[in-house]
């Protein structure tokens, strides 16, 4: 993946698109685009095959505002990192296919899981340090995301759509997951990390 980006950016540098300064910049955006652009493809193909293209939306709907402002586990390596990715995306969608669970009962432990998720919050990589600022301006976007995920489980709820909030459960029961072992390795050390040069 590394090598492809540095073929774009030789690309668009070669043809004066833009300048050598800007070559780092360029080659970690190219890298950021072609990761997810591989996932979002293996996405589509599960969510097809399993046809289940409404509930993988939901997923990202749900997944990726929390991920990104409440944190979680960070790999080291594209390749680990796609895997996990990739596998815990196909987990939920398989897990929702085939499980059941009353819709008040699922409502229950989304709350619960909401909670948790808040009592961990902000679960920072050691490698990525947050200012107050930007740690406020998350936080809100955070707290405004919680609100949104539980007036969905309300109407779900309402609605009785039991594998809907089946599906929330599962990616907040994620979410705690590796927020905790995020936390973990973060107090516990890891290999590479500026915790461990200083």
């Amino acid at each position: 993946m590394k090598r492809v980006s540095s073929v774009l950016t030789d690309y668009v540098i070669h043809k004066g698109m833009v300048e050598e300064k800007d070559r780092e910049m360029y080659k970690y955006g190219f890298t950021v685009a072609l990761e997810f652009s591989l996932f979002a493809v293996f996405c589509i193909f599960m969510a097809l095959y399993l046809d289940m293209p409404v509930e993988g939306i939901i997923f990202f709907i749900i997944f990726s505002p929390l991920r990104s402002y409440a944190g979680g586990l960070h790999l080291e390596s594209f390749q680990a990192c796609f895997a996990l990715s990739c596998l815990t995306y196909s987990a939920v969608l398989t897990i929702i296919k085939y499980i059941q669970i009353p819709a008040l009962l699922s409502f229950t432990i989304l709350i619960t899981l909401e909670l948790l998720v808040y009592a961990l919050y902000p679960v920072e990589h050691i490698n990525r340090e947050v200012d107050e600022e930007e740690n406020r301006y998350f936080k809100k976007k955070f707290i405004k995301f919680l609100c949104f995920d539980t007036i969905v489980g309300v109407i779900c709820l309402a609605l009785k759509k039991e594998k809907i909030l089946v599906e929330i459960v599962i990616i907040f029961s994620v979410i705690v997951i590796t927020m905790t072992i995020e936390q973990y390795l973060n107090t516990h050390g890891r290999t590479g990390s500026k915790k461990e040069k200083s």
